[in-house]
């Protein structure tokens, strides 16, 4: 989260989208519309609906896990005494208010982006550096909640599953849904705690680092982002972090006792005729 301003995105109260902003949605949503029509065309049929399904259940997601993250930054900050997010209209769980367009627009095609950083004002904290802390973690937190969210809705739906003949169409979706939404957020939480600027966890680092060293930690924040460009192209980020989330995604089931496990056993149950009961 970076100190310096970035544009933001500015609405009416309620009573409808100003007319900056929704010509900016639709060209947006133009952009991507003929960036997947480019991508589709240059695949098979196969290839085309799997892709077309992939990005059904991923899009919202996205928006979802994105637009979560930075209003939980930007609740905290105002929780804590900063009326700055307030002011530039980042108290809303309205997407616009929160996604780049660049960094949305490569999330969807290189698996890479960002959305827009929160500002806050550190002088408006009765503890500064306990505060950003705090906003910093707020947004990790936010999509560990998620994720377990999403483990929750995961038994809530085998145990549904149990007591009903649900049709495996609707129970597909779902799986497909969730099983996406818990591995989205892991991922956004564990790549956010990396302690690289200008990434939440570089505010954790900064916290707990002995001030002689500070110095040198800021003058690293000038390659940082090189730093991780250079990670993602060489495929180190997949490295890093892929361990973490399988190993986190595991324990979110087991938690509750496995119930992924019973929905693909009905759902496989079902294609081969058999009964589940």
């Amino acid at each position: 989260m970076p100190d310096g301003f970035t544009r933001i995105y500015s609405f009416r109260p309620p009573g409808g989208m100003p007319p900056e902003s929704f010509a900016r949605l639709l060209r947006f949503g133009c952009l991507i519309a003929f960036l997947l029509l480019v991508s589709f065309m240059l695949q098979g049929i196969g290839s085309l609906l799997s892709s077309g399904f992939r990005l059904l259940v991923l899009i919202p997601v996205i928006l979802v896990s994105l637009t979560f993250h930075e209003y939980a930054h930007a609740r905290m900050a105002d929780f804590l005494g900063d009326p700055t997010p307030e002011r530039m209209g980042r108290l809303s769980l309205n997407p616009l208010a929160h996604l780049d367009f660049f960094g949305t627009l490569l999330l969807f095609f290189t698996n890479f982006g960002w959305a827009k950083p929160v500002i806050v004002d550190p002088s408006n904290f009765r503890v500064p550096q306990r505060a950003m802390l705090s906003v910093a973690l707020a947004g990790p937190v936010s999509n560990f909640f998620l994720a377990f969210v999403g483990a929750l809705s995961l038994k809530g739906l085998a145990e549904l599953v149990k007591m009903t003949m649900l049709p495996p169409m609707p129970v597909f979706l779902l799986v497909q849904v969730l099983e996406t939404l818990i591995v989205i957020n892991l991922s956004l939480a564990l790549f956010n705690l990396l302690p690289i600027p200008p990434l939440d966890g570089s505010r954790v680092v900064s916290y707990f680092l002995p001030g002689r060293y500070r110095a040198q930690y800021r003058q690293f924040e000038e390659l940082a982002p090189m730093l991780l460009l250079i990670l993602f192209a060489l495929g180190g980020l997949g490295l890093i972090l892929s361990p973490a989330i399988e190993a986190i995604y595991g324990m979110l089931l087991n938690l509750f006792n496995n119930p992924l496990r019973d929905l693909l056993i009905y759902l496989k149950t079902f294609s081969s005729g058999g009964s589940y009961y």
